[in-house]
């Protein structure tokens, strides 16, 4: 980091300033711009930038090599001192991941007890066999379930879903996979629930949910409306062909769906807790929509504050309590085990560990100094960042980029060169970004690897045909929406 120097200006002391008071040192501006630029710092703030793109690199290579290289690069830096463990272990958004391990386990009991599989079947039945139709409430199933409960549950079931209909009315269902993929991503944008970034941008700003939702959830509507209206014409033989299938097989569909209402209507105590898990799954729902206005009350009520944060992180295991009875208590264990990604909640605590190094070091001081300098209004610092978590969010994973972006973000936020809108910039980059490549975010990968269980394969120039278009005007989309509010 020796060729990155933090200057003597406002900016620059600014900065400085602000890096001690994160770290807890208690110095004069020009003495933290001394230590910021000093040779031993220099050197510590190189580790933690190496070890950082160390773990994104060989995450790159293989998911699945993603855990140890987190584990090897936390092992260096405390080795080496470069970070304290008592500094690190703080760093964790344990609030964050308390709620994604509710929210994962409650997702897989909501599956076994056949909610999602009645929501996209009825979706089936209300297409009356028109293709356009079945499009449009697929976007819509994808879209909703990744927002009101994450992109992984979406696109898991939608895709199911998707391959089932292939099965039974003999079509290409590639173009359709795909179209879901892209409306679960732009879905997950919406709430914060719907995507690991958005939780992330939630907790470690502070933003209220009603903020989020307010300023996320028209540009996720308009790029939903978007994606469609792009993907009808530029598919227009695939949808053709779809119409053509449905008709031709509208009786097979149709015992389909009589069969499974048969099922359900025989099966008084499944059809009963079928209906029991989905009342839960709408009040969840309203609950998480509502948190704000939920803890405020509250507080009035216990005559005490109650953080909204801290509340959110375990709604979750609220609904999971009301769902005993229709599981067993010795079932909740289970799901525990198998409904939560253990390696990515591991992956995330790593990250975010990782992500404070690079905060502590300094490194992300001197990058917000380049930044600034690059770039001086505010309208350019949110085109950039959000160009460039785009950009790089097609190629690595999007969370790991925003991750290595917050800090920054914050730092202009705090030091006044940008406002909150900065933080949403982040999230469209990350999100949208994600849509460009077949490993641009969790959905795209997931999607594909259901696709070749069932030995259907998805070339890198089939998604790109697609995404090419789509992404791009979605991303100039955003940088339109963030200009005007």
């Amino acid at each position: 980091m020796h060729l990155l120097y933090i200057g003597a200006d406002s900016i620059g002391l600014l900065i400085a300033s602000q890096w001690c008071e994160d770290v807890g040192i208690n110095a004069s501006n020009v003495r933290c711009l001394e230590i910021l630029n000093s040779d031993r710092m220099s050197l510590v703030q190189g580790v933690s930038l190496a070890l950082f793109l160390f773990v994104i690199a060989l995450t790159v290579i293989k998911m699945e090599y993603r855990v140890a290289a987190a584990m090897l690069a936390m092992a260096v830096l405390i080795a080496t001192g470069v970070a304290l463990p008592q500094h690190i272990i703080t760093a964790v958004s344990w609030n964050l991941i308390l709620f994604l391990i509710g929210a994962m386990t409650l997702a897989g009991i909501l599956r076994a007890l056949g909610v999602f599989r009645y929501l996209a079947l009825k979706m089936l039945e209300l297409s009356k066999g028109r293709a356009v139709l079945l499009i449009v409430l697929l976007s819509l199933l994808s879209y909703v379930l990744a927002a009101t409960l994450d992109e992984v549950t979406s696109i898991v079931y939608v895709s199911m879903l998707v391959l089932e209909i292939a099965s039974v009315a003999h079509i290409d269902v590639v173009p359709l996979l795909m179209l879901c993929v892209l409306a679960t991503n732009t879905g997950s944008s919406a709430m914060p629930i719907g995507n690991p970034i958005g939780v992330y941008l939630l907790f470690k700003t502070n933003m209220s949910m009603s903020m989020f939702i307010k300023t996320a959830l028209p540009l996720s509507l308009a790029n939903l409306a978007l994606l469609l209206v792009v993907f009808i014409p530029l598919e227009r033989g695939f949808v053709r062909a779809l119409d053509e299938s449905l008709k031709k097989f509208a009786r097979r569909i149709e015992a389909y769906v009589t069969r499974y209402r048969i099922e359900l209507r025989t099966g008084n105590s499944e059809a009963r807790r079928m209906l029991l898990g989905l009342g839960v799954l709408l009040v969840f729902i309203l609950t998480i929509a509502f948190n704000d206005f939920i803890v405020q009350e509250l507080s009035k009520l216990y005559n005490t504050y109650i953080d909204p944060h801290a509340f959110l992180a375990f709604i979750p295991y609220l609904f999971i309590v009301m769902l005993i009875g229709a599981i067993s208590m010795e079932d909740i264990s289970k799901f525990v085990e198998k409904a939560v990604e253990w390696p990515s909640i591991l992956f995330f605590v790593f990250l975010f560990m990782l992500s404070h190094t690079l905060t502590c070091t300094g490194a992300m001081a001197k990058l917000a100094y380049a930044f600034s300098h690059a770039v001086s209004s505010p309208l350019g610092l949110l085109s950039v960042m959000l160009l460039a978590s785009a950009t790089l969010s097609a190629v690595l994973d999007n969370l790991s980029v925003v991750v290595t972006f917050t800090p920054i973000s914050m730092l202009f936020n705090q030091i006044g060169l940008a406002n909150s809108l900065i933080y949403f910039a982040l999230l469209f980059g990350g999100v949208f970004g994600g849509n460009y490549t077949p490993i641009g975010s969790t959905a795209n990968i997931v999607a594909i690897g259901l696709a070749e269980k069932r030995k259907i394969k998805i070339a890198w120039g089939t998604w790109l045909r697609l995404a090419l278009v789509t992404a791009t005007l979605q991303i100039v989309i955003a940088l339109l929406y963030l200009y005007i509010i």
